[in-house]
């Protein structure tokens, strides 16, 4: 099953004021079930990530966050972009992305 991270938090940064100075990642995590790595992105403000993907509404400490998802994933890099980058990316690409990383296949 294919998720809707990048469309998600991407739409959530772009149209809700309280991220403007939010940053949106696209990264790699660990999946729970199979410790597999797998594309993703999700939303930083400060200390706290949000994850809206696949109609979840998630607000959790970036720490927490990243120790359930075994982020930083061995090998592979966190891209960081602020809204004005985001909006270029689109409009760029065509597509919510991922636009820089590389996820495992």
């Amino acid at each position: 099953m294919a998720g809707d991270c990048y469309q998600a938090n991407a739409k959530e940064l772009m149209y809700d004021s309280k991220f403007k100075n939010a940053i949106l990642i696209h990264g790699i995590a660990l999946l729970s079930a199979d410790k597999k790595p797998f594309g993703h992105c999700w939303i930083e403000k400060g200390n706290t990530v949000y994850d809206f993907s696949n109609g979840k509404k998630i607000k959790i400490n970036k720490s927490v966050y990243y120790n359930l998802g075994g982020i930083p994933v061995k090998g592979f890099k966190n891209y960081k972009y602020k809204l004005d980058e985001v909006r270029i990316k689109i409009l760029k690409t065509g597509h919510w992305g991922p636009w820089d990383s590389k996820p495992p296949r």
